[in-house]
């Protein structure tokens, strides 16, 4: 039996680009990115351009994992708040660490679009009771700046939440409620 759970950040998505012109590429201090990965599932993302220099700040990210001993496919999403990742050169590199799973998102990103790869990777118990790596791989991802005319509600399935938070002491805390 497969078992499908869903992260949903909708109300989020919708709360950025409720505001129209606040999602506008070039629009005051951050241009907003929306994209699809290779799998067919949505991201959303700004650069901030900072005091201290341009800074990936992301909003959301969807991926589908799947168990190599259940069978099992996972659908993921992603939500974050409070971080901002510097860009160098373009570039960025997300990587976090959990006690059971591990999650990367990295790219270069121009004024106008952005390309790069994502991954994670979640310890599961199979029906036995042993563990299997429920994994994406590495998957390719692409998005555009967006401009008014490409503004557009995600429709990501709901199930679970996985709220990921930096506390003021750097501190990264993972969440995770059942919708």
């Amino acid at each position: 039996m497969r078992k499908y759970l869903a992260v949903s950040l909708l109300s989020a998505f919708l709360l950025v680009l409720g505001s129209g012109s606040a999602a506008v590429a070039g629009s005051g201090s951050s241009t907003y990115y929306a994209g699809k990965n290779a799998q067919g599932q949505k991201l959303l993302f700004s650069v901030d351009h900072t005091a201290n220099g341009p800074s990936f700040d992301p909003f959301f990210t969807t991926m589908i994992d799947r168990c190599p001993i259940t069978g099992d496919v996972i659908d993921v999403e992603f939500s974050f708040q409070g971080f901002q990742f510097p860009l160098k050169n373009g570039k960025f590199n997300v990587v976090l660490n959990d006690i059971s799973d591990r999650f990367s998102w990295s790219g270069s990103v121009t004024s106008k679009k952005a390309a790069g790869t994502e991954s994670f990777g979640l310890a599961a118990f199979d029906n036995k009771g042993g563990l299997q790596d429920c994994a994406t791989g590495p998957i390719a991802w692409k998005a555009e700046a967006l401009v008014p005319a490409a503004v557009r509600a995600a429709t990501p399935r709901a199930g679970y939440l996985v709220k990921i938070t930096r506390a003021s002491n750097g501190s990264v805390h993972f969440s995770i409620t059942r919708r």
